[in-house]
């Protein structure tokens, strides 16, 4: 199998999560306000926050493989976690799981890609086709899993879709094993080099404008995935039954699959920065719509166009981070920014749960709507 076609195997593999359209509703079964899970989010943002460089580096000194396979390992054994918790404190534990398995992976499964195709550029598509195509075969394997997650919740139990969606992951695990390896620095464990290795990527963030870009992208992907949690009990108060909730994200991300998988034709068209700026607005508008109006059907599908813009967005953003950095420290950075998104999340997600909880969703969505609205006026991306 060509390391291209396993790069599209392990994303549509990483998103056989059978348990994306019941998630918020399982923990509300477990009794948990939105304040206690959007803190269980929280504090996995915190976890992520703390080990987000330190995993970068291991990935740029020790092997960017090595990294990504320690990551498929840790999320899956936090599906397993997940599959047998049942109050606050054990959630908040999977899920500190999860963050250790995704910070190994955040940045560096990027970094990994745009510096395998550097290297192996015959025969191989463009990083931004790549990333596009790993997005489209991302949503489609999410849209297959969560197109019977909510049949698989109702007939088994809220639980066993984690216990379901651990076998995929641990077949990602598996597929790890045989990636390719590339150029990279092999190096014995030294704190000076690590330290060292950090200030020489650091000093990067001042050239091409990339401290403004980071911020663009933080506090996008903050509110995205703030917005994102209320789609379940948004779809409650529409009075869509959860046994339909699957074939609703199954639909929605088939959109998505088919948008991102030519994302690159966009970027091509339009360009990095005004293709970036044109779906920013389009998610901050969608946003302030829902916000604004009663719960309805055309609210849930304007909650997919956010999501469906964020995807798009996606690999267009990623092509341009990449385009500003150099290989060397391209794991260390995207890490860096992983933790700028991590403490987004800190300050964003704790901030949503209590405007649910003290005011309603509708005026969640809406204080979310305006983040974005600033983002896309203020932090609006230049050459």
């Amino acid at each position: 199998m060509r390391q291209v076609t396993k790069f599209y195997v392990a994303s549509f593999l990483k998103n056989q999560t059978y348990f994306t359209p019941i998630l918020i509703l399982f923990l509300q079964f477990q009794a948990l306000s939105f304040k206690e899970i959007f803190w269980v989010f929280t504090i996995g943002s915190v976890v992520s926050f703390l080990i987000e460089i330190p995993t970068g580096v291991f990935a740029d000194l020790y092997g960017k493989r090595n990294s990504i396979i320690i990551s498929k390992a840790g999320i899956f054994l936090s599906y397993i976690v997940f599959g047998f918790s049942t109050n606050f404190y054990h959630f908040v534990f999977a899920q500190i799981l999860y963050e250790i398995g995704n910070a190994f992976r955040s940045g560096t499964e990027t970094a990994y890609t745009y510096d395998y195709l550097n290297q192996n550029k015959k025969g191989n598509p463009t990083y931004t086709e790549v990333k596009g195509k790993q997005k489209f075969w991302a949503r489609v394997g999410e849209s297959a899993a969560t197109a019977i997650g909510g049949f698989l919740a109702i007939r088994y139990g809220y639980n066993w879709v984690f216990f379901i969606a651990s076998v995929p992951a641990f077949v990602n695990f598996l597929v790890s094993l045989r990636w390719e390896k590339i150029e990279e620095n092999s190096s014995n464990f030294s704190v000076s080099d690590s330290i060292s290795h950090i200030r020489t990527s650091l000093k990067e963030l001042k050239k091409n404008n990339l401290l403004k870009l980071m911020t663009n992208i933080v506090l996008f992907n903050s509110v995205v995935a703030a917005v994102e949690k209320f789609v379940q009990p948004y779809m409650v108060s529409a009075g869509i039954p959860v046994e339909w909730f699957g074939i609703i994200y199954a639909v929605s991300l088939g959109l998505a699959a088919f948008s991102v998988r030519y994302s690159y034709i966009f970027e091509q068209k339009l360009g990095n920065i005004r293709s970036i700026n044109i779906l920013s607005l389009i998610a901050a508008v969608s946003a302030l719509i829902i916000g604004l109006t009663p719960a309805s059907i055309f609210g849930v599908l304007l909650f997919f166009v956010v999501i469906v813009a964020d995807n798009f967005r996606s690999p267009i953003v990623n092509s341009e981070f990449h385009d500003r950095i150099s290989s060397k420290g391209r794991a260390t950075l995207g890490s860096i920014l992983e933790l700028y998104v991590s403490f987004g999340k800190i300050m964003i997600l704790p901030v949503a749960g209590y405007l649910a909880d003290a005011f309603s969703l509708l005026v969640a969505v809406v204080m979310m709507s305006v983040f974005l609205v600033v983002n896309t006026v203020f932090l609006r991306i230049i050459r």
